[in-house]
Order: C-alpha cells, then sequence, then structure tokens
C-alpha cells in the first residue's frame, strides 16, 4: 500500500525525490572536499613512512609552516634519528587552475611513495635537458599531458620526466619537484614545511620528543598518525561545507514535509474510511510515517548516487575548491544515510500527525478545495484566495523559496564584505596599486624587497610599504589574525592607536580594538605567537573589521616567525598622482612580470581567495533556484490536479487557455515575490548569525546591497516562473469535458 500511494501521483513523487536527493547529494559532493583534505594530509605523512612529523608552532597548517633547514641537518646528527627529510608546500597558477607544487630531495626516503607509472623517478632525471618535475596521474589526465611536455610555473618552464601515482586524490592532482628548485620559486631559501623523522629505535620516540621540544621550543613534534589532528582547517572546512549541505537537506526536507501534505490532503476521505474500517490512530500514523520513510530512503539513494557522480567530476575538473581532491569514505556515505532517515522523521512528522487527527465522519464528507473559511473579499482577488485554499501547502512552499533565498542572501552579503574590506583596508592606508606575486595563490605570495626597492625608485611613485598576512593558533583567540608592518610604513599610519602608543622596537604588538574586547588583552600584557612573546604596546582601530579583529607586529618579526626572510605577501604602492594609476600599473606589469598588480578598487579580482568564494557563492545560488523551484512546481501541480473540475467549468464558461495559464502563472509568481520576501528577511538573519561565527568568517562584516537584493528578487521571480510554466501548461491542456468528470 505504501509504493501504491506514493506513485499515484508519480510526477509529484519524482519532484520531491529530486530536492531530496540534491540535498543528499550536496553532503557527498561537499564533505568529498573535506575528507580529501584531511586524506591528503595523512597521505603525505604516513605514506612518507615517517615516525615522527615536525611543523612551525602555532601555524594554523601545515601549509602556512615555516622550519629553517639547519634544524633538518641538526636532527640528522642525533642518535635517536636514523633518517630526517624536508618538504615544502606551495602553489601555483597552471594554465587556469591552481596546481599544488610539493618540493622533495631526489634522494630523500619521502619520496619513495611515489610510484613512477611512466618515465622516471627525479632521482633518475639528472642530466635530462631543463628542470625536471614529475606530474601525478589526475593532474596528467586532468589538463592532458603526458612525459616530456613543458610544464609553466610562474614563469618558469619545467619538463616533466614522470607521472606518478600514490593512491591519494591530493597527491595525484599535484605536482613534485626538487626542493632546492621549490624553495627558490617560492622565496624560502633554506626553509621547508615540514619535517619527517625515521628513529633508530620505536622505544626512543618519547625521548625524542622530549629533546625537540627543550631545544626547539617554536617546534611541535607529533606522531604521523597524529599529525592530521593538528590540522585546524580541516575543521573549519568541514563545518562550512556540511553548513551549506545541512541547508540543502533543510530545504529538501520542507519540500518532502509539502508533498506528504499533499497527499494526505488528497486522500483525506480515503483516510476517513479506514477510520471508520477500525483503523487507529497508531495505524494511520505508522502508515505516513512509512511514506516519509521511503521516500526519504529512495531520495537518500539517488542522492548518494548524483553525490558519487559530482565527486568523480568534480575531481576531473580544474575548479578552485577541487585542488586538494575529493575522497569518499563509509563515514561520509553513513552521514547522509542519517541524515536522510532523521529527514523522513522531521518530514513526515507533522503530515502524519495530521492525518491521524482526522475524524472519520468529517473526512468522509470532504470534498477537496480549501482547509479554512476564506473571506469573500481579499486583497488579490482570485490568485490569494486560491493560494489561501491550502494555507499550510502554501506556507511550506513559502518557507521553502524563503530558506533558499535566505542562503543566497546571506552568502551574497559575506562575499560582498570580504570584497570590501580587503578593498577598504588599502584604500584607507592610501594605497593606489597592489602587487602580489603571479600566478601564485595568495596565501603562499612572496615577493622579494628587492622588487619594493625597485619599484620605489620610480619618480613617479611617493612610497611601497610592503605587508605579510598569516593566521595563527594562540591560546587567547583560535585563528587570529596577524598583519606584519614596518614600523615607518606609510600603510601602517591608519591604524589609529586609541590607547597606548604605535609600534616603536622588537617583541611589541598592537592589537585591534575588536581583537582586545574578545580576549581581553590589555597594555602591558603578553601575546604568545608562534612561540615567541609579544608585550601589547597599544590598542588600535582602522574602522575596517578585518584590521580591528587582528594584531599587527613588526614587518621583520613577521618575516622571521612565518619563513620569509627578506619577503612580504604584498606591497601597497602610493603614487606621487593617483590619477596616473592605470598607466603605472600597466607600465609595472611590463617591468615585472613576476608580479600582479592591480588597482586598489580591483584589489580582489586577484585574490583566489575571492575566486574560491565567488564559485561557491555561485554553487549556492544555482541549487536555491532548482530546489526552490521544484518545490513550486510540486505545489503549483498539486494545486492544478485539486481543481481539475474548476477549471473545467471556467472552460466551459468560455475561459481561453491562455487565460488558465495566467492564472496560473500569476499565482506561482505571487508566491515566488512572497516568497523572495521571507527569505531577504531570513537571509540578513542568518548573515548576522554568520558573522557571528569564531574564525576568518567573523571577522568580516556583512554588507547586502541594493543589487544583492534584487538578485534575490530576481531568482525568487525565476523559480516562479519555472515552477509555474508546467503546471500552468498542464491545465491549459485539460478539455472541459473530461475535466468537469475528474473525481
Amino acid at each position: 500500500m505504501v509504493f501504491k500511494n506514493l506513485f499515484r501521483r508519480k510526477g509529484r513523487t519524482i519532484l520531491t525525490l529530486v530536492a531530496i536527493s540534491i540535498g543528499v547529494a550536496a553532503i557527498i559532493a561537499l564533505g568529498s572536499i573535506a575528507e580529501g583534505i584531511q586524506e591528503g594530509f595523512m597521505a603525505l605523512t604516513q605514506g612518507s613512512q615517517a615516525d615522527l612529523v615536525l611543523s612551525k608552532s602555532g601555524a594554523m597548517t601545515a601549509l602556512m609552516s615555516s622550519i629553517d633547514e639547519d634544524i633538518l641537518d641538526e636532527l640528522r646528527t642525533w642518535r635517536e634519528v636514523a633518517d630526517a627529510d624536508g618538504i615544502l608546500f606551495g602553489n601555483a597558477l597552471t594554465g587556469d587552475s591552481f596546481t599544488f607544487l610539493l618540493g622533495y630531495h631526489p634522494d630523500g626516503f619521502a619520496i619513495e611513495h611515489f610510484r613512477i607509472i611512466e618515465g622516471t623517478a627525479l632521482a633518475d632525471a639528472r642530466g635530462v635537458r631543463g628542470r625536471p618535475l614529475i606530474l601525478g596521474w589526475r593532474a596528467a589526465e586532468t589538463r592532458g599531458l603526458q612525459v616530456g611536455d613543458a610544464f609553466h610555473i610562474t614563469g618558469t618552464a619545467f619538463r616533466i620526466v614522470g607521472i606518478y601515482e600514490t593512491g591519494d586524490s591530493f597527491e595525484d592532482g599535484a605536482a613534485v619537484i626538487p626542493l632546492e628548485e621549490a624553495q627558490l620559486l617560492s622565496l624560502q631559501q633554506r626553509q621547508v614545511s615540514v619535517i619527517y623523522v625515521r628513529l633508530r629505535d620505536d622505544s626512543d620516540a618519547e625521548r625524542l620528543q622530549e629533546r625537540v621540544e627543550r631545544n626547539f621550543s617554536d617546534i611541535a613534534i607529533s606522531t604521523t598518525a597524529g599529525f592530521s589532528d593538528q590540522e585546524q582547517l580541516f575543521a573549519i572546512v568541514d563545518a562550512l561545507v556540511m553548513g551549506i549541505a545541512g541547508l540543502a537537506v533543510v530545504i529538501g526536507g520542507i519540500g518532502m514535509t509539502n508533498a506528504l501534505f499533499m497527499s494526505v490532503f488528497e486522500r483525506t476521505r480515503e483516510i476517513g474510511l479506514l477510520r471508520s474500517l477500525g483503523w487507529s490512530k497508531r495505524q494511520v500514523l505508522g502508515l505516513i510515517l512509512s511514506e516519509s520513510m521511503i521516500l526519504a530512503a529512495m531520495g537518500g539513494a539517488a542522492g548518494i548516487i548524483l553525490g558519487i557522480a559530482g565527486v568523480i567530476s568534480f575531481g576531473r575538473s580544474s575548479s578552485y575548491l577541487g585542488v586538494f581532491g575529493t575522497h569518499i569514505t563509509f563515514g561520509l556515505i553513513l552521514r547522509a544515510l542519517v541524515t536522510v532517515g532523521a529527514l523522513g522523521l522531521v518530514g513526515g512528522a507533522l503530515p502524519a500527525w495530521w492525518a491521524s487527527r482526522l475524524v472519520p465522519l468529517e473526512a468522509l464528507r470532504y470534498e477537496g478545495g480549501s482547509e479554512a473559511r476564506i473571506p469573500r473579499r481579499v486583497p488579490g482577488g482570485m490568485t490569494v484566495r486560491n493560494l489561501m485554499r491550502r494555507r499550510t501547502l502554501t506556507a511550506l512552499t513559502l518557507l521553502g523559496i524563503g530558506v533558499s533565498i535566505a542562503a543566497i542572501v546571506a552568502f551574497g552579503a559575506l562575499a560582498t564584505g570580504m570584497n570590501y574590506v580587503m578593498t577598504e583596508m588599502w584604500r584607507t592606508s592610501q594605497t593606489d596599486i597592489l602587487a602580489i606575486e603571479a600566478g601564485v595563490d595568495s596565501d603562499f605570495s612572496a615577493l622579494d624587497e628587492r622588487l619594493g626597492s625597485q619599484i620605489g625608485a620610480r619618480s613617479d611613485v611617493d612610497a611601497v610599504s610592503g605587508v605579510i598576512m598569516t593566521a595563527v593558533d594562540t591560546d587567547r583567540m583560535p585563528m587570529m589574525l596577524m598583519f606584519g608592518y614596518h614600523p615607518r610604513s606609510f600603510a601602517i599610519r591608519h591604524f589609529r592607536i586609541i590607547e597606548g602608543e604605535p609600534l616603536t622596537s622588537r617583541h611589541q604588538v598592537i592589537v585591534g580594538h575588536r581583537a582586545a574586547e574578545q580576549t581581553g588583552l590589555d597594555i602591558g600584557d603578553t601575546l604568545r605567537m608562534l612561540d615567541s612573546n609579544f608585550r601589547v604596546v597599544g590598542i588600535y582601530e582602522t574602522g575596517v573589521s578585518f584590521e580591528d579583529i587582528g594584531v599587527v607586529i613588526s614587518l621583520r618579526e613577521a618575516q622571521a616567525i612565518t619563513g620569509k626572510p627578506r619577503q612580504v605577501m604584498m606591497y601597497g604602492i602610493k603614487l606621487d598622482d593617483p590619477g596616473q594609476a592605470e598607466r603605472v600599473r600597466d607600465e609595472l606589469e611590463a617591468a615585472f612580470p613576476e608580479a600582479d598588480f592591480s588597482l586598489t578598487a580591483d584589489v580582489a579580482e586577484i585574490m583566489s581567495d575571492m575566486q574560491v568564494l565567488q564559485e561557491m557563492v555561485g554553487s549556492i545560488s544555482f541549487m536555491a533556484i532548482l530546489i526552490g523551484a521544484v518545490g513550486m512546481l510540486n505545489t503549483m501541480l498539486m494545486s492544478v490536479l485539486e481543481r481539475t473540475r474548476e477549471i473545467g467549468v471556467l472552460r466551459a464558461l468560455g475561459w481561453r487557455r491562455r487565460q488558465v495559464l495566467g492564472m496560473v502563472l500569476r499565482e506561482s509568481l505571487v508566491l515566488g515575490v512572497f516568497g523572495g520576501i521571507l527569505g531577504m528577511i531570513l537571509g540578513v538573519g542568518l548573515g548576522n548569525l554568520i558573522s557571528l561565527a569564531p574564525g576568518t568568517f567573523g571577522s568580516f562584516d556583512l554588507i547586502f546591497p541594493p543589487e544583492l537584493f534584487l538578485q534575490a528578487a530576481i531568482v525568487s521571480l525565476i523559480a516562479g516562473a519555472i515552477g509555474g510554466l508546467y503546471p500552468g501548461w498542464r491545465a491549459t491542456r485539460m478539455l472541459p469535458v473530461e475535466a468537469l468528470r475528474y473525481e
């Protein structure tokens, strides 16, 4: 009976399954990204066959870790150490996508797990013409490259000497070059990201850990199995992707509740008959919940298949979000199944409860139509009266559209806010042009200070200011933003000291007023970052949330603790005549191809972080439109079916097909408009919740520009139009005689 009931209205059931499957597919696809990052880091360490891993203490992620190679050399002399090897992480724009670069010593033990399936290994490539590089098979397949082809990285040509495979999607989508070449490319001479250690005897592990902690206070040491547990990046990414996936599931759940209510309303007389034949409330409740669980299970199965297909397609794309690779685990599938089970229970609970409360006699008298009395005169005439017939279904449809629009508004405001603060940060410092390393993810950007000197020597340049930005883990605040400026640079002047004094010497820090409020830091306190102590000498305010929630130290100290001696991440350039900014930018691009130059107003365009966020917002918008339109289509289809006889009467009285189509479309567009208004209100609330979240998102003020609400309004109208087209077309195809006979 359950399957028979579900497939009485095949179209409605299929539409509901589509909405559920999209939510489940989002869990699988987005969750696989988080799993891919974690699995990639685990493979890097465990595949190296090392016993222990050393990284920079306090670094948010191994990608930001930097250790001097002198430590590596010293470790090799210790009697507990059988061997030690270093690896350097990098990132570069190759073609139209980013590629992770891994710098390994060709003869080290850590590179041994890169199994060459074509060509030769790095150690065997000496004497080969050009700089050698081995490429993961996934990267080679995606880019259509093979052994012997050239591979250009930040203007430097490498020769692919081998294709490798490790079994890990992160590594198989990366490129491996000799450690010295990676250090030259990233301007990190004699620096490595992590150090792998092999012990002479497993019993030496505890003694070696104590020795490392005693001799190197700024180095964290862990086992290879426990290394990934230190990565705070995992928690941040996992929370983000699960939040988005959860949003999709909520929208799908609203759609399922809507569909089950439609089914219950449609079978009111049948349920009344069952109750009169002796069915208890519990049996009716069980019937509807069974339908809900089976519907959820089918949608879940379809979603898992769709999600896996999406992961495969995503893994082969050049998307910014796919550079870490993807990984599907049993735990991820289990999470999706548990979500589906909860969705079935929650989505079916209200319709089941409503059905169980039907009084047999009243249910048997049911003739369809309105579930509540409607005043004869209501604003909006027939359109509003038709929507008010099923207030519960209308409310659920509005909620489904509203949540979809809320996602667009909230995440769009986040993207706008991030864009604004990055632009405002440089505008308030009176910067006209920004320089960043060409062809590199902004997090990995490194510009030599000699470049700043050359730019500053131009007659049309007033001043040049370098900056280092990173996030560090502190006992006061996880993921604290840290800026490194020269105390006498022009760009630091916009950090207005409201208490204490500005930076004047080493081991000093000034703290943003919002960071001071959250951490309780005050003048004279000590802040420990990356195993270095800094004394708070001032509290500042800039008016830019991204800066006001961070701290500022001297550029030299920032370079030292981040392993970037004589380098900066970005250069702010102040001109004598700001009106000549475009001309100067073009000349700088021609003179210094190693850097990308942008006007301050366009700074977000050269930052990969902004591109990732825009890609994410676009995906959320597409998902929201799709699920919202499916929910709308389901509701309007039910409305048309329920009014089949009424439409037949209208056609018999002379209504043309165009008039019938217009009536249905007006109803769906009204739903879209009011759903959009509700979504805008919910979106502002959701955005404020996001801004309160700890970490990076909490450092950005969300901005709701008029064009964002215009976009939301257009999306809601599109959802309304799409949702009403097929039901409207179906209504116009009804023949009056057949419609009047409809039961």
